[in-house]
């Protein structure tokens, strides 16, 4: 029998993660075996033997650290028996049917390489674009959007009135994707900690010539935050850690014309708006939103210090950053 291998890669999660592991462990698919494997990036809570107990037909794997996502990610592929993977997010409630309507319509299709389903009714869900010099900004995407209007109908399950669509761009929260394609694009960039690695995993799989499809009628779904925002420190960290996958994601994607002017931008835009904002979080730092702010500027003065000193753009918590 054909094989799916559904990977969740958790950090403290264990809430959500536990509704989602009792869904996944309930179902038994007549057409393909299910392989379930999480990945724990070094909660050391003391929860995860729970779990272990809890979900014996589960494969948990404990990291030695907290080496980010696509690490995570990387470690339960290199664990997976199955022809097909299947990442998805902690946070994410996936029901039977749709599991089986993507692995089906994955195997239909030779010319797919990541194949995803609807996980929110917002637009912005499946609207993505691909960052570039021009798109760096939400001021600028949102100048994109007006001028092709055409693309984003396109690519909009509610206006395009399609069962699948084609984005730029496919988030990690629910990626399926053939051993075959892959090991073929080097699975993902451990470069980045968090967030952006899914950005360059579809770009790889369509620059090797693979299709992205997003289904719009399959659904899961997806509780938005649920497994990073945790508290206020967490919350400035991932806050963070989009500014600096932007930063990973310039240096290894754009063209060297692109390259300076576009990091030179986004640090100035970085350093203006959330300097503002972090003085301003300085007088209300009894609120958590002012005092996240705080910790954001503080967080991006500390990374591009680093940047200076070590030469590099890759973050400071990747395991590239730390070489064994």
């Amino acid at each position: 029998m054909p094989s799916l291998s559904v990977i969740i890669v958790n950090y403290k999660s264990w809430g959500i993660l536990e509704k989602n592991l009792e869904l996944l462990s309930s179902y038994d698919f007549e057409n393909f075996k299910l392989e379930i494997i999480v990945v724990d990036n070094c909660s050391n809570d003391g929860i995860l033997q729970e779990f272990v107990s809890k979900f014996p037909v589960v494969q948990i794997i404990e990291n030695t650290r907290n080496w980010g996502f696509a690490h995570g990610c990387n470690l339960g592929a290199k664990h997976a028996k199955g022809e097909i993977l299947l990442f998805l997010n902690p946070d994410t409630l996936a029901p039977k049917e749709s599991i089986e309507n993507m692995f089906f319509a994955y195997r239909e299709n030779l010319q797919i390489g990541i194949l995803s389903c609807k996980q929110s009714e917002k637009p912005s869900s499946y609207q993505k674009i691909s960052p570039s010099i021009f798109t760096l900004f939400g001021l600028q995407r949102s100048l994109y959007k007006l001028i092709f209007p055409q693309k984003f109908k396109e690519t909009n399950c509610r206006t395009c009135q399609c069962e699948a669509i084609s984005p730029d761009w496919i988030s990690g929260s629910v990626i399926m994707i053939s051993r075959a394609w892959f090991d073929r694009v080097g699975g993902w960039n451990t470069d980045y900690w968090m967030y952006s690695e899914d950005v360059e995993l579809s770009k790889k799989v369509k620059d090797s010539g693979g299709l992205l499809r997003l289904l719009c009628n399959v659904n899961i779904v997806h509780e938005h935050g649920g497994a990073s925002r945790i508290n206020v420190e967490t919350s400035a960290l991932t806050k963070t850690e989009v500014i600096i996958s932007q930063h990973v994601y310039i240096q290894n994607n754009f063209s060297q014309i692109q390259k300076i002017p576009s990091q030179i931008l986004l640090i100035i835009n970085t350093l203006v708006f959330k300097s503002v904002l972090g003085i301003i979080g300085v007088f209300l730092f009894f609120l958590p939103k002012a005092k996240i702010q705080v910790f954001i500027l503080k967080n991006c003065l500390k990374y591009y210090f680093s940047a200076i000193i070590h030469r590099t753009w890759i973050s400071p918590k990747s395991e590239k950053f730390n070489p064994k």
